[in-house]
């Protein structure tokens, strides 16, 4: 049942980090996969090759996540040119570091705009995909913030709270056509973007965690790539928590 020949994926965000980490787990099972990416373009030809040296195939798609239009663009194009589309991973995110009285509105709504709305976006344009086929697998992926709230990144932490409302809600309409949708929460993640957090911040995250250790992508993509296959055919609206411990 861990197997996803046959089988065509689609991973928002996915040229790099954690994105490009599902990409190729997928690919690992067998999905073909396609992705999409903002401005990474050397990077998103990088990952295209290194999946069809895999046998794989693969369409990377420039979009940004909050564009409504382009989201269903991009649905028909994997279909046209994949032949299908059975799972979707909305891993599309970006945080603003602010506090409450020092944050703009751009501050605020740009990572609604791509987290949530994004989510939104291509659960809305695949699903019909999926309802006509009577199968589809959806995981968006969000964050152990979004659950409990962390100083300084509020809008970030609404947007991944957001996402629940809308996996859970997703979960109930869609189960009637075999459609199961949930939600991975990672915590701390080793990504670039995670770069420059100061080790005083990594110290805490630590200190946070019953395992004593600091999240990679290869932590988290595994169990993502598990929730689209068959065997997690019985799993839906969960929300499941690789954060070694660190939410208690």
């Amino acid at each position: 049942m861990i197997d996803l020949h046959g089988k065509v994926a689609l991973v928002t965000a996915g040229s790099r980090g954690l994105g490009s980490e599902i990409v190729l787990q997928l690919a690992g099972f067998g999905a073909d996969v396609a992705f999409t990416f903002l401005k990474e373009e050397a990077s998103a030809e990088s990952l295209k090759r290194r999946l069809e040296d895999m046998g794989r195939k693969s369409e990377g798609f420039q979009a940004d996540a909050a564009d409504y239009s382009r989201a269903h663009d991009v649905v028909g194009d994997v279909v046209k040119k994949l032949g299908g589309l059975h799972i979707l991973v909305c891993n599309a995110g970006v945080a603003r570091g602010a506090t409450i009285w020092r944050m703009t509105e751009d501050d605020w709504d740009t990572p609604l705009n791509v987290s949530l709305k994004g989510a939104f976006n291509y659960i809305r344009a695949a699903c019909h995909v999926f309802m006509n086929q009577r199968y589809g697998k959806v995981v968006c992926i969000g964050s152990i913030n979004g659950l409990r709230g962390r100083i300084g990144t509020m809008s970030y932490n609404a947007a991944k709270a957001g996402l629940t409302g809308l996996v859970k809600t997703a979960a109930a309409e869609l189960g009637q056509f075999n459609v199961n949708v949930n939600l991975v929460a990672p915590g701390f993640v080793e990504t670039p973007s995670q770069a420059q957090t100061p080790e005083l911040i990594r110290d805490l995250v630590l200190k946070e965690c019953s395992i004593k250790r600091l999240g990679t992508p290869g932590d988290i993509a595994p169990v993502v790539a598990f929730l689209c296959t068959d065997a997690a055919r019985h799993v839906t609206c969960q929300i499941v928590k690789v954060d070694a411990g660190q939410y208690l």
